[in-house]
């Protein structure tokens, strides 16, 4: 017997929000990238990177941890705009996706340096963090090298590799819908009621 907590509200506001605003934002890819170069590759990161790092701190316990989190997303918040309106790169985003990456890899070893710390998780795969975790590590590391050779590809090159990221994004995709299936399987079960008997202490004396 066991009780199933829902998902935290918050964290399924961030999953559809993420999956709305990425859908849009390649839906309009064209557009918004012709017209809005900076401002289109800075939201898209920007969100993205937004999604997941609250989607694992979620899932950490430790404060502190969290605290530090914390303070190097909001670092990391500046250096994206800087990068994208100060001092702008060449074609693609290759710095701020690594800095991404470096970042999300790093929370989300000490995620499951946690949780197999915690001696009462038996069956971590059990958990929707788990499957989340592990969804964002496949696309980060999936698609990290395309970025990452981007500004040395040539178009044609780009082109030809891109087809990559469309699947280790559906990867992705599948892992949290698992995740989520994961929870919604197991039956809701409220814990016993602990009847404690009457004592009248006054009669016992």
């Amino acid at each position: 017997m066991f009780i199933n907590k829902p998902i935290p509200k918050n964290v399924l506001l961030i999953i559809i929000g993420y999956c709305v605003s990425i859908f849009f934002l390649n839906l309009y890819h064209d557009q918004l990238f012709s017209a809005l170069k900076r401002v289109y590759l800075f939201l898209y990161t920007l969100i993205e990177y937004l999604s997941f790092i609250l989607l694992i701190s979620a899932s950490i316990k430790n404060k502190l941890a969290k605290n530090i989190i914390a303070g190097i997303s909001f670092l990391f918040v500046i250096f994206l705009f800087l990068l994208n309106f100060v001092f702008p790169y060449e074609r693609y985003d290759s710095i701020p996706i690594a800095a991404e990456t470096l970042i999300l890899l790093v929370a989300s070893f000490y995620f499951f340096y946690e949780q197999f710390k915690d001696t009462s998780t038996l069956y971590i795969y059990n958990r929707y963090s788990f499957w989340l975790t592990i969804g964002i590590l496949v696309y980060l590391c999936g698609s990290l090298f395309i970025f990452a050779l981007a500004e040395q590809m040539s178009a044609a090159q780009i082109v030809e590799f891109w087809y990559w990221t469309y699947i280790v994004e559906i990867v992705k995709n599948i892992l949290f819908t698992v995740g989520i299936l994961m929870y919604v399987r197991k039956p809701f079960v409220k814990p016993p009621k602990t009847e404690i008997p009457y004592l009248d202490l006054k009669e016992l004396s």
